[in-house]
């Protein structure tokens, strides 16, 4: 299996489209720099994971009897196992983030 193969499968598990695996592996050029060649899971994954944002959908589309949605919790659940398995800190997703604003009354 080749990396274009790889991520291909990856973005299909999640209902994302071909020109979403196209554009993580554009931007992945530096880890990636053949995308015909036979896989190396780690490094594959690294390109996710580093790509994640854009595999977020920004929003929900609902149009005359036609949807799409994502489920976004499974996403969130590969992205914090993914990190653990490849050793990053996972504290961008999933985590609110808490702001104190005391020193603005």
């Amino acid at each position: 299996m080749t990396y274009r193969q790889y991520i291909r499968n990856v973005c299909n598990k999640f209902a994302l489209s071909e020109d979403e695996a196209e554009m993580i592996l554009v931007n992945q050029k530096e880890l990636i720099p053949d995308d015909s060649v036979d896989v190396d899971p780690t490094t594959a994954k690294r390109a996710l994971v580093a790509e994640f944002a854009t595999l977020i959908p920004l929003a929900n589309v609902s149009e005359g009897g036609y949807s799409v949605s994502w489920n976004i919790e499974m996403l969130k659940i590969w992205y914090q196992r993914t990190c653990a398995e490849l050793g990053i800190a996972d504290d961008k997703i999933g985590v609110p983030e808490i702001t104190d604003m005391s020193n603005i009354w």
